[in-house]
Protein backbone atom coordinates (compact mmCIF):
# COMPACT_ATOMS: atom_id res chain seq x y z
CA UNK A 1 0.00 0.00 0.00
CA UNK A 2 1.24 3.31 -0.90
CA UNK A 3 3.15 4.89 2.10
CA UNK A 4 1.06 8.50 2.47
CA UNK A 5 -1.88 6.81 2.59
CA UNK A 6 -0.62 4.16 5.70
CA UNK A 7 0.60 7.44 7.07
CA UNK A 8 -2.92 9.52 6.52
CA UNK A 9 -4.24 6.11 8.57
CA UNK A 10 -1.98 6.43 11.59
CA UNK A 11 -2.96 10.51 11.38
CA UNK A 12 -6.84 9.97 11.55
CA UNK A 13 -6.83 7.42 13.86
CA UNK A 14 -5.30 8.28 17.05
CA UNK A 15 -7.13 11.78 16.30
CA UNK A 16 -10.46 10.05 15.84
CA UNK A 17 -9.47 8.15 18.98
CA UNK A 18 -8.00 10.26 21.76
CA UNK A 19 -9.35 13.93 19.86
CA UNK A 20 -12.69 12.65 20.94
CA UNK A 21 -12.02 12.41 24.98
CA UNK A 22 -9.89 15.42 25.22
CA UNK A 23 -12.55 17.64 23.36
CA UNK A 24 -14.94 16.67 25.66
CA UNK A 25 -17.46 14.87 22.88
CA UNK A 26 -17.95 11.76 24.54
CA UNK A 27 -19.04 11.60 28.63
CA UNK A 28 -16.91 10.03 31.11
CA UNK A 29 -17.97 6.89 32.77
CA UNK A 30 -14.61 5.82 33.74
CA UNK A 31 -14.89 5.06 37.36
CA UNK A 32 -18.64 4.43 37.80
CA UNK A 33 -20.88 1.39 37.33
CA UNK A 34 -22.44 0.42 34.41
CA UNK A 35 -25.90 1.50 35.57
CA UNK A 36 -24.12 4.59 36.61
CA UNK A 37 -22.80 5.08 32.89
CA UNK A 38 -25.79 3.96 31.17
CA UNK A 39 -27.36 6.86 32.83
CA UNK A 40 -24.67 9.49 31.74
CA UNK A 41 -24.69 8.07 28.16
CA UNK A 42 -28.16 8.57 27.76
CA UNK A 43 -27.77 12.18 29.53
CA UNK A 44 -25.44 13.11 25.89
CA UNK A 45 -26.88 11.14 23.93
CA UNK A 46 -26.48 12.83 20.45
CA UNK A 47 -22.78 13.29 21.67
CA UNK A 48 -22.21 9.86 23.01
CA UNK A 49 -23.80 8.64 19.95
CA UNK A 50 -21.21 10.57 17.41
CA UNK A 51 -18.40 10.39 19.96
CA UNK A 52 -18.86 6.68 19.20
CA UNK A 53 -19.23 6.48 15.90
CA UNK A 54 -15.58 8.48 15.24
CA UNK A 55 -13.87 6.45 17.54
CA UNK A 56 -15.58 3.08 15.26
CA UNK A 57 -13.75 5.30 12.28
CA UNK A 58 -10.68 6.17 14.15
CA UNK A 59 -10.16 2.54 15.32
CA UNK A 60 -10.06 1.32 11.88
CA UNK A 61 -8.00 3.61 10.40
CA UNK A 62 -5.19 2.92 13.11
CA UNK A 63 -5.18 -0.44 13.21
CA UNK A 64 -5.86 -0.96 9.69
CA UNK A 65 -2.68 1.43 8.89
CA UNK A 66 -0.40 -0.20 11.57
CA UNK A 67 -1.20 -3.52 10.25
CA UNK A 68 0.22 -2.39 6.62
CA UNK A 69 2.78 -0.41 8.38
CA UNK A 70 4.00 -3.90 9.68
CA UNK A 71 3.72 -5.66 6.22
CA UNK A 72 6.04 -2.82 4.39
CA UNK A 73 8.65 -3.33 6.84
CA UNK A 74 9.79 -6.79 4.75
CA UNK A 75 13.53 -6.93 4.49
CA UNK A 76 15.94 -9.73 4.74
CA UNK A 77 16.40 -10.11 8.43
CA UNK A 78 14.06 -12.63 9.26
CA UNK A 79 13.71 -12.22 12.95
CA UNK A 80 12.31 -8.17 11.56
CA UNK A 81 10.29 -10.03 9.32
CA UNK A 82 8.61 -12.77 11.95
CA UNK A 83 8.23 -9.77 14.58
CA UNK A 84 6.14 -7.74 12.32
CA UNK A 85 3.74 -10.24 10.68
CA UNK A 86 2.59 -11.33 13.96
CA UNK A 87 2.90 -7.52 15.52
CA UNK A 88 0.63 -6.35 12.40
CA UNK A 89 -1.79 -9.46 12.66
CA UNK A 90 -2.70 -8.85 16.59
CA UNK A 91 -2.64 -5.19 15.48
CA UNK A 92 -5.51 -6.24 12.72
CA UNK A 93 -7.49 -8.51 15.54
CA UNK A 94 -7.70 -5.03 17.49
CA UNK A 95 -10.14 -3.84 14.64
CA UNK A 96 -13.00 -6.22 15.07
CA UNK A 97 -12.44 -6.40 19.08
CA UNK A 98 -12.08 -2.22 19.68
CA UNK A 99 -15.10 -1.70 17.08
CA UNK A 100 -17.13 -3.64 19.37
CA UNK A 101 -15.89 -2.12 22.27
CA UNK A 102 -16.00 1.78 21.18
CA UNK A 103 -19.12 1.12 19.12
CA UNK A 104 -21.25 -0.46 22.61
CA UNK A 105 -22.72 3.14 23.10
CA UNK A 106 -25.01 3.54 20.36
CA UNK A 107 -26.70 0.03 20.66
CA UNK A 108 -26.66 0.93 24.31
CA UNK A 109 -28.59 3.81 23.93
CA UNK A 110 -30.77 1.95 21.60
CA UNK A 111 -31.63 -0.92 23.46
CA UNK A 112 -32.18 1.78 26.51
CA UNK A 113 -34.69 3.91 24.54
CA UNK A 114 -36.67 0.36 23.39
CA UNK A 115 -36.39 -2.04 26.25
CA UNK A 116 -35.46 0.29 29.53
CA UNK A 117 -32.58 1.39 30.98
CA UNK A 118 -31.55 -2.25 32.29
CA UNK A 119 -31.07 -3.45 28.97
CA UNK A 120 -28.49 -0.61 28.14
CA UNK A 121 -26.67 -1.45 31.26
CA UNK A 122 -26.14 -5.03 30.36
CA UNK A 123 -24.99 -4.10 26.80
CA UNK A 124 -22.42 -1.73 28.43
CA UNK A 125 -21.71 -4.10 31.28
CA UNK A 126 -20.91 -6.78 28.82
CA UNK A 127 -18.96 -4.55 26.81
CA UNK A 128 -16.54 -4.24 29.12
CA UNK A 129 -14.78 -7.56 28.74
CA UNK A 130 -13.43 -6.01 25.00
CA UNK A 131 -11.07 -4.05 27.06
CA UNK A 132 -9.01 -7.15 27.30
CA UNK A 133 -8.08 -6.01 23.76
CA UNK A 134 -5.73 -3.88 25.02
CA UNK A 135 -3.36 -6.71 25.70
CA UNK A 136 -3.17 -6.97 21.55
CA UNK A 137 -2.24 -3.51 21.10
CA UNK A 138 0.45 -3.88 23.44
CA UNK A 139 2.31 -6.91 22.29
CA UNK A 140 1.57 -5.74 18.95
CA UNK A 141 3.08 -2.75 18.84
CA UNK A 142 6.06 -3.71 21.49
CA UNK A 143 6.60 -6.91 19.09
CA UNK A 144 6.33 -3.69 15.60
CA UNK A 145 8.60 -1.46 17.53
CA UNK A 146 11.09 -4.13 17.68
CA UNK A 147 11.23 -4.62 14.40
CA UNK A 148 11.49 -1.37 13.82
CA UNK A 149 14.24 -0.97 16.36
CA UNK A 150 16.29 -4.02 14.02
CA UNK A 151 15.55 -1.83 10.61
CA UNK A 152 16.65 1.05 12.29
CA UNK A 153 13.85 2.95 10.37
CA UNK A 154 13.75 6.38 11.35
CA UNK A 155 17.03 5.68 13.28
CA UNK A 156 15.01 3.30 15.34
CA UNK A 157 14.02 5.91 17.81
CA UNK A 158 10.45 5.71 16.85
CA UNK A 159 11.12 1.53 17.62
CA UNK A 160 12.19 2.09 21.05
CA UNK A 161 9.62 4.59 21.88
CA UNK A 162 7.27 2.04 20.89
CA UNK A 163 8.28 -0.54 23.18
CA UNK A 164 9.15 1.58 25.99
CA UNK A 165 5.41 3.20 25.52
CA UNK A 166 4.54 -0.68 25.66
CA UNK A 167 6.32 -1.97 28.57
CA UNK A 168 4.82 1.10 30.66
CA UNK A 169 1.28 0.37 29.59
CA UNK A 170 2.13 -3.66 30.52
CA UNK A 171 3.21 -2.55 33.42
CA UNK A 172 0.06 -0.22 34.14
CA UNK A 173 -2.15 -3.48 33.64
CA UNK A 174 -0.04 -5.37 36.28
CA UNK A 175 0.53 -2.83 38.66
CA UNK A 176 -2.14 0.00 37.84
CA UNK A 177 0.26 3.20 37.87
CA UNK A 178 -1.41 6.00 37.06
CA UNK A 179 1.92 7.93 35.85
CA UNK A 180 2.71 4.67 33.33
CA UNK A 181 -1.00 4.52 32.49
CA UNK A 182 -0.14 7.81 30.43
CA UNK A 183 3.30 7.30 29.60
CA UNK A 184 1.91 3.59 28.00
CA UNK A 185 -1.21 4.57 26.36
CA UNK A 186 -1.25 8.04 25.84
CA UNK A 187 2.57 6.94 24.22
CA UNK A 188 1.67 5.10 22.35
CA UNK A 189 -1.29 6.54 20.38
CA UNK A 190 1.11 10.05 20.03
CA UNK A 191 3.79 7.74 18.59
CA UNK A 192 1.36 6.37 16.39
CA UNK A 193 0.56 9.67 15.07
CA UNK A 194 3.86 10.73 14.77
CA UNK A 195 4.58 7.56 12.85
CA UNK A 196 2.03 8.49 10.65
CA UNK A 197 3.28 12.14 9.75
CA UNK A 198 6.76 10.80 8.87
CA UNK A 199 5.31 8.49 6.98
CA UNK A 200 3.74 10.87 5.08
CA UNK A 201 6.23 12.95 4.68
CA UNK A 202 8.55 9.66 3.58
CA UNK A 203 9.26 9.73 -0.64
CA UNK A 204 8.06 6.29 -2.04
CA UNK A 205 11.43 4.38 -2.42
CA UNK A 206 13.14 6.32 -0.67
CA UNK A 207 15.83 5.08 1.65
CA UNK A 208 15.25 5.71 5.41
CA UNK A 209 17.44 8.46 6.57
Amino acid sequence: MNSKVIGIMLILGPILIMGVWIAGLVPDTSNISPSESMTTVLAEKNLAEIGSILQVFGVIAMFTGLYFLARSLKSDNVVSNQLAEIGGLLLLLMVPIWVVFMGSWIEAIGAAERFGNDVGTTILASSTMFEAGGMLLIVGLFLLGISLTILKKYKGVIGALFIIASVCAFTDVIFDVEALAIIGWMGMFLMTLITGILTTLQKENQPEA
